[in-house]
């Protein structure tokens, strides 16, 4: 039975495992987190809005790691707590072939210690905040534009700080045109300032962004999403690539347009 385990029911957990359940893919989300009964709370919360909403995906909570064996993805939830690395390995543990996403944005400066300890696999994790930026640049390149989001795609790159993002104007269109030529420079910084105001994502952007990411994991599909994907072995700040996910987990770096491999579509939720 195909399943994704959430570590952490806070704001994040609790909004991820809304968007994962009202979605329907997956057939049980477990909530997983010390407070037992925060976890069992919401996770009945959730149950109960399916008859209203058209859902009726089983949602579980529980506090013990134990629940997360097995699962066909892993996310982690939680903000950064003094030890995360020993829950990151612990999780790993209980499902090796399962993906590690890590929903927080805060969850960048783990990514690379992670892997350089051993603690994952780099091939097993992803940090799916850039995704979230990449959504919040849409919605605010829509405002200024007056077009709808979806006439706009957006890439996003490292911002000036480890663990944050900016956009990536190279990469970005709207209406079809290059953001390059279509906003004048003081524009451009006018709406970088915003975006980086707006950092981090609230937990509605960053649980919506992590769903679709943990299906397009397992499930495979033609969706590309900017991710934070450790392929230095850890000793750098983690790196923003464009991924596109295969079934079964597995995913590949789409190259960037003036390599050959032809234009991403870098926006989250295309």
């Amino acid at each position: 039975m195909p399943f994704v385990a959430i570590l952490g029911a806070g704001p994040l957990g609790g909004a991820l495992a809304y968007a994962l359940a009202s979605r329907g893919r997956f057939d049980e989300v477990r909530l997983i987190d010390a407070e037992k009964t925060l976890a069992a709370g919401k996770a009945l919360d959730i149950r109960q809005s399916g008859p209203v909403d058209g859902y009726s995906t089983r949602v579980t909570g529980s506090a013990s790691l134990d629940d997360a064996r097995g699962a066909w993805v892993v996310v982690l939830a939680d903000p950064v707590q003094p030890d995360p690395l020993a829950h990151l390995a612990q999780l790993h543990r209980r499902s090796p072939a399962a993906l590690l996403v890590c929903a927080d944005a805060a969850h960048g400066a783990i990514l690379p210690r992670a892997v350089a300890t051993g603690a994952v696999a780099p091939d097993r994790m992803v940090g799916t905040a850039p995704a979230a930026a990449a959504s919040g640049a849409r919605a605010l390149l829509a405002l200024d534009a007056d077009l709808s989001p979806s006439s706009i795609l957006v890439g996003v790159r490292e911002g000036a700080s480890p663990g944050t993002c900016r956009i990536d104007w190279s990469r970005t269109s709207i209406d079809g045109a290059a953001a390059e030529t279509a906003l004048h420079r003081e524009q451009q910084l006018r709406i970088d300032k915003r975006l980086g105001d707006l950092w981090p994502p609230g937990p509605l952007t960053l649980g919506v962004v992590a769903a679709r990411v943990a299906e397009a994991a397992w499930f495979g599909a033609r969706l590309t999403l900017p991710c934070w994907w450790i392929t230095d072995g850890g000793v750098g700040a983690p790196t923003v690539h464009v991924l596109r996910f295969a079934p079964g987990g597995r995913a590949r770096v789409v190259p960037p347009p003036d390599s050959g491999g032809g234009r991403p579509a870098a926006g989250a939720g295309r």
